[in-house]
């Protein structure tokens, strides 16, 4: 990825076929989401046989924990080491580990299921600093959908394959699968040679300061500090949802597994479509802000009015709504990060950014277990629904107002011949 921003993002209205390396990415790293969503409907079925039910609740912890504990760290690894010998590396101790956990007893489930999601937090920031080095600025969001689209399709094709493995074949096949999609994944930045050299390679260090050097930029970039604002407080009211939603369906819908997952392929289907029409939604609306907020903006309606249904084609119609908005807000949440940030930083930016919504995704699903306790699914939904509309009502300002800020700097750098990065990321 160049050091510096483009003079002018996001002006072109049309973008130029997207490279054969970039297809490459999608496909391997949605075969890998594939493998992810298979294993972890086996180890989530082997931890309620073999650990009862807060078994499924350690195991989601402990894919989450990681994430937040070692994000700066991961990030700053990122940062300082070539991409491709690093994914390789990582990708290969991840398929080692899921051959471990389709043989280990039980109580070694936890634990690997840690050591799992530790390289988890360096591959994740690592692919999303590699793919901005392999298109051009106006073929970001195009790159970004088709990314999102293979993901919406592992999503759709796992809970379905998973159930079917597990139900023929027990807990090891799914886990072998997952294995072998993360090999498929390692191979490819050594077939294609596939890399990015970091900015800061050359500097070494892994001090401390350097390490929450992403934290700082997330705390003082307009952008990226409104941006993660609005999705942290997302991810806490929406991720109580995730938690209820099942029993809202089963109770309040009366659907049982089969209607389920048809409101899953729903939501999944929606979300595709947004993902793969990312490139012209971003010719058209050349700001990726306002999209972002108009898809929050949908989510919370669509949220709101699937905790009110009593039918489930209502909730199927619904859903598809949610899922195209939400591949909107990701999509745009995506880019706008992306591009408020130089390449020397941008491992240590995402890192910081997922080890935030990981915490969120963590305090959620406690939230959501205890309210279950006490309250109703459907009140739940739609209280989650108008929190997260306050939400959005609070930070969708700061976010309209960073941006416009953004593209102001934007046309002045280009005024005055220098690049955007270095005027509105602070050092």
């Amino acid at each position: 990825m160049k050091d510096m921003l483009r003079n002018m993002p996001f002006t072109s209205t049309r973008t130029s076929p997207l490279p054969r390396t970039v297809r490459a990415v999608a496909i391997g790293r949605g075969v890998s989401f594939l493998g992810d969503e298979v294993a972890l409907l086996a180890m989530a079925f082997r931890a309620k046989a073999e650990l009862g039910h807060f078994g499924v609740a350690a195991i989601l912890i402990a894919g989450a924990v990681p994430l937040l504990v070692f994000a700066p760290f991961a990030g700053l690894l990122v940062d300082r080491v070539r991409t491709k010998p690093l994914l390789v590396v990582v990708t290969l101790s991840q398929a080692g580990l899921c051959v471990a956990l389709a043989w280990s007893p039980g109580f070694l489930l936890v634990p690997l299921i840690a050591l799992l999601a530790c390289g988890t937090v360096v591959s994740s920031p690592a692919w999303q600093a590699l793919v901005p080095s392999l298109v051009s600025e106006s073929q970001l969001p195009s790159a970004l959908g088709m990314l999102q689209s293979f993901a919406a399709c592992a999503g759709l094709a796992g809970p379905f394959l998973g159930g079917f493995l597990v139900a023929t074949y027990g807990f090891h096949v799914p886990l072998l699968v997952d294995a072998a999609s993360f090999v498929a994944l390692a191979a490819i930045p050594l077939v294609l040679r596939l890399d990015r050299v970091p900015a800061g390679a050359a500097e070494g260090g892994f001090s401390m300061s350097e390490a929450f050097a992403g934290v700082r930029v997330v705390l003082r970039h307009p952008v990226i500090r409104s941006l993660l604002a609005l999705l942290t407080l997302f991810v806490l009211a929406l991720g109580v949802i995730n938690v209820v939603e099942i029993y809202f369906i089963t109770t309040a819908l009366h659907a049982g597994p089969r209607g389920y997952g048809l409101l899953g392929v729903c939501f999944g289907s929606g979300m595709l479509v947004t993902a793969s029409l990312s490139g012209r939604i971003a010719a058209r609306f050349p700001r990726p802000e306002r999209p972002f907020v108009v898809g929050c903006t949908v989510l919370c309606l669509g949220i709101g009015a699937f905790g009110l249904t009593t039918q489930l084609w209502q909730a199927a119609t619904l859903l598809v709504v949610v899922g195209a908005a939400n591949a909107i807000v990701s999509v745009n949440a995506s880019v706008m990060i992306t591009t408020s940030c130089t390449d020397d930083i941008r491992g240590r930016v995402f890192s910081a950014i997922q080890g935030t919504i990981s915490a969120a995704q963590v305090l959620a699903l406690l939230a959501g277990g205890l309210l279950l306790l006490v309250v109703a699914p459907r009140p739940i939904i739609v209280v989650g629904a108008l929190i997260s509309a306050a939400t959005l009502c609070a930070t969708i300002v700061p976010v309209l107002r960073a941006g416009a800020t953004t593209a102001e700097a934007a046309t002045t750098a280009v005024d005055e011949g220098r690049g955007l990065s270095n005027e509105v990321l602070p050092a």
